[in-house]
């Protein structure tokens, strides 16, 4: 349990006396974890915190050792709708070794900062766990992961990335490179996909989208060898940040949504009503 206000930009957090001044806080009535230090700051907080409000009542797995091996012997340990939480330090070397989340499953990572919990490795979503109902959901929060991320046929009711900042390795800041990965890749979801609060850096494309339902919201996209964004598919971006990447901001050939307040993205042949008229 957290004793500073659960709402990361809440000014309180800046002042140790009052952060930790836990008989001022108020805990969520539903998860019992979060707490704040005022109404505003939990409506203020609810975008990010809705995804990790579980009933304390939701099996719990902490990860045991520091080693890719050990998250993923967590994660093949727990059971669908589970919790499997990641201590705060740094796991695995960096290589191509890769983590499967493979079951709808909650994985966090820090509580109050997501540097603080480290993943050098690749992470795939998908289903090889066999096919599930739908009725469940991936929600993976509050990480770095220094890797590439790659969602994949699946069956889930919807898949969030909330709060992760991914570096793909190998790349340099507007420099190209021979890397031909995606930082994010997304294929074959029958259900929602929703990119939050996420920072994504490098890759050939930095977010390749192959299925129909993603969203992307407050998330920052940069320095990615060709496109920040990639699509066949009709998408959403809603106040996000496309820029420095190598080629342009988006090459969306189905057009894409633009919601929020700002979306600030990179210029292009393609204008932010859709697609250039002449095609590919």
């Amino acid at each position: 349990m957290t004793s500073r206000c659960s709402y990361s930009r809440c000014s309180t957090n800046k002042n140790d006396q009052a952060a930790n001044n836990t008989a001022n806080l108020l805990g969520c009535s539903r998860c019992k974890s979060a707490r704040y230090c005022s109404t505003a700051c939990q409506k203020k907080d609810w975008v990010f915190h809705k995804f990790k409000c579980v009933s304390p009542e939701v099996s719990r797995h902490e990860v045991d050792g520091f080693s890719i091996e050990a998250i993923q012997s967590a994660i093949n340990s727990a059971s669908p709708g589970d919790i499997v939480v990641i201590k705060e330090g740094a796991y695995g070397d960096v290589g191509e070794s890769t983590l499967f989340v493979n079951k709808p499953i909650y994985l966090w990572g820090g509580e109050e900062n997501r540097d603080n919990v480290v993943l050098n490795c690749n992470l795939v979503i998908d289903e090889s766990d066999g096919d599930h109902d739908g009725s469940k959901a991936v929600v993976v929060a509050d990480l770095f992961l220094d890797g590439t991320v790659t969602i994949s046929d699946n069956n889930y009711k919807s898949v969030t990335l909330c709060n992760i900042e991914l570096k793909c390795p190998n790349i340099e800041l507007k420099c190209p490179n021979n890397s031909p990965r995606d930082a994010l890749k997304i294929s074959g979801c029958k259900g929602k996909c929703l990119i939050l609060g996420c920072d994504i850096y490098g890759g050939s494309d930095g977010v390749h989208i192959a299925s129909e339902g993603v969203h992307l919201k407050r998330t920052c996209i940069q320095y990615a060898q060709h496109r920040g964004i990639f699509s066949r598919r009709i998408f959403t971006v809603e106040d996000c940040e496309v820029s420095g990447c190598g080629g342009y901001g988006i090459k969306g050939s189905a057009g894409w949504t633009e919601k929020g307040r700002h979306n600030d993205i990179q210029p292009g042949p393609w204008s932010s009503d859709g697609p250039w008229s002449s095609g590919w």
